[in-house]
């Protein structure tokens, strides 16, 4: 037997206990046959575990929780599926009353691969409703933090008045999103809240987009004393600092993207506190680009991370 099959053995195996258990108030244990107990008895090991396995495909497909949903689902690939698992069954049944121990073993063996398959097809509810939920949270957490931040950034980077105002117009469209998103969370309707939010990172990213990469920035900005410079450089870092987050949330990109990120925001956490070092000794022109260069750091985590941000070009 195949290591998949006796993966798929042991995963319906603890599907189906896991809904009888969970009915009695138990803990969920898999049932495996007892090969070397059947041996020691003078049972063909074989026949013992065909006749194991049948009574398991049974049960799985009589009790199971997949089995259960499968039918009531409108997932017609999923409801085949297990149709074909209980044909599959029922020739394996009909195989070993005939003695042919290996052929109704693989009849078995390809019935448990098309449950499997099938509960794939249709998850379990609950748990779907519990997923999407979290990643709901995370994506209105994330949404919410972009809103201030957007004001911020737009402050010290130039722009022209439409462009401020098609922002202003996305920043309201995105907070009644929302609230839409938030009143179908309350309801429980965390699938239509997870379609919404979706669209609404979609228009943040796209508005950060717009924002980063509609003209080359040129720094062109008079200050009255380099001190003020350092600032206005120190408050540009940080709130490039905390985008990455929000780019990060549905980049989709993996976990080798967001170390990336992370290695980033370091180089430049580095780079700034010494920046604040030289600024503290009077060195603000040293500071100014020392905090720029780190900037420079939080413009390649975005890129990977999908956000569109130009290289800064100083006159």
């Amino acid at each position: 037997m195949k290591n998949d099959n006796k993966s798929a053995m042991f995963v319906c195996a603890v599907l189906m206990q896991a809904g009888a258990a969970s009915a009695a108030g138990a803990a969920p244990t898999a049932v495996m046959p007892d090969v070397a107990g059947a041996a020691a008895a003078g049972v063909d090991p074989l026949r013992a575990m065909l006749e194991s396995k049948l009574r398991l495909v049974k049960l799985v497909l009589a009790q199971s929780p997949a089995a259960q949903r499968i039918p009531h689902s409108s997932n017609a690939q999923a409801i085949k599926k297990l149709a074909d698992a209980q044909a599959l069954y029922a020739k394996a049944d009909a195989e070993s009353k005939a003695g042919r121990t290996q052929a109704a073993t693989q009849f078995l063996d390809e019935a448990l691969r098309q449950i499997v398959l099938a509960s794939y097809l249709v998850p379990d509810a609950a748990k779907e409703a519990a997923r999407e939920r979290g990643q709901n949270i995370q994506l209105r957490e994330a949404i919410r933090t972009f809103q201030p931040l957007y004001k911020n950034i737009s402050s010290y980077m130039p722009s022209r008045k439409g462009q401020s105002a098609e922002g202003a117009a996305e920043l309201s469209r995105i907070d009644g999103m929302l609230d839409n998103a938030e009143a179908l969370m309350a309801s429980d309707k965390q699938h239509e809240a997870n379609v919404l939010l979706n669209d609404a990172y979609k228009i943040v990213v796209s508005t950060l987009n717009k924002m980063l990469a509609a003209e080359t920035i040129v720094y062109s900005l008079k200050f009255d004393s380099a001190a003020e410079e350092f600032r206005h450089e120190l408050a540009r870092n940080r709130g490039y600092e905390e985008l990455i987050p929000i780019a990060l949330a549905q980049s989709n990109k993996g976990h080798a993207t967001a170390i990336l990120a992370e290695r980033y925001v370091k180089q430049s956490r580095d780079l700034r506190d010494t920046a604040q070092k030289q600024a503290n000794g009077g060195d603000y022109k040293a500071a100014v680009k020392a905090l720029q260069d780190a900037t420079g750091h939080l413009q390649r985590s975005l890129r990977i991370a999908g956000v569109v941000v130009p290289q800064t070009i100083e006159n």
